[in-house]
């Protein structure tokens, strides 16, 4: 290459940099396995998450005229229960075996739940962040989607579409700087057997800490999209990874 040759090369460099420099040069997008693999890495990576068999998660509960606390176990394939107090003393149980669900309410026997009830609480198990994470999603059989970015309190989120086989769908928003999930949107009740209206819900996680190398938040709150109301608030006490648990929790009080 002649010498005039190599000073057109070294001006058509300098010139895209400066283009770079002026208009900003975009990196490949992410596609959803990028996201997938972001996300996941930044939870602790796939193996400490497939290692998460079983939890307990001990929690604190506010709602707008109360406050509980409770105890929250979740077992693969996709079980779970949670025995609530107020006062010290025992008031509530909910729980899933994977089939049916029933529920306490302080006294008397169990009864099973309704089926809307029902599907709640199986949604919330399937959800990633607890026993599952965001690659096992579409292993469960359910469908997850990139529909694309959207800027929320000044951070543009990459936003996932999760829908269930049962047709439940939720919105996913990844932080683009830690790469976790820290929002949730999704039209529901809040508690379908109190209150069955539905209503726009975003779910927003925080205070992420490691629990023998995964990533969990420790604090949540759920807003009413339309109002802006705070409907629930919980800060975990601790959580226990792969805790002893008899099968027959999920089955009976």
């Amino acid at each position: 290459m002649g010498g005039t040759s190599v000073r057109r090369a070294s001006l058509l460099v300098a010139h895209l940099f400066g283009l770079c420099a002026v208009v900003g040069c975009r990196d490949k997008p992410l596609s959803l396995d990028d996201l997938i693999g972001r996300n996941v890495q930044a939870m602790g990576g796939a193996a400490a998450l497939n290692a998460v068999q079983s939890i307990k998660v001990d929690l604190h509960i506010v709602d707008p005229g109360f406050e509980v606390d409770g105890t929250y176990h979740a077992a693969r394939p996709g079980k779970m229960r949670i025995d609530v107090s107020a006062g010290g003393k025992h008031v509530y149980t909910e729980a899933f075996n994977g089939i049916r669900g029933w529920q306490w309410k302080g006294e008397g026997d169990p009864v099973a739940e309704s089926d809307k009830a029902t599907a709640a609480l199986r949604h919330g198990v399937e959800l990633p962040g607890k026993l599952f994470g965001l690659h096992e999603v579409r292993q469960r059989g359910n469908n997850l989607e990139l529909i694309g970015r959207e800027k929320i309190d000044g951070m543009n989120y990459y936003v996932l579409r999760m829908s269930l086989t049962d047709g439940y769908s939720t919105t996913l928003y990844m932080d683009p700087q830690t790469w976790f999930i820290t929002r949730r949107r999704d039209v529901r009740p809040l508690h379908v057997d109190i209150d069955p209206t539905p209503t726009t819900i975003e779910s927003r996680s925080s205070d992420f800490r490691q629990v023998q190398g995964v990533m969990f938040p420790f604090a949540s709150v759920d807003i009413d999209l339309k109002t802006g109301k705070e409907l629930e608030s919980a800060s975990i006490r601790s959580i226990t990874l792969n805790p002893p648990i008899e099968p027959a929790l999920f089955d009976r009080l």
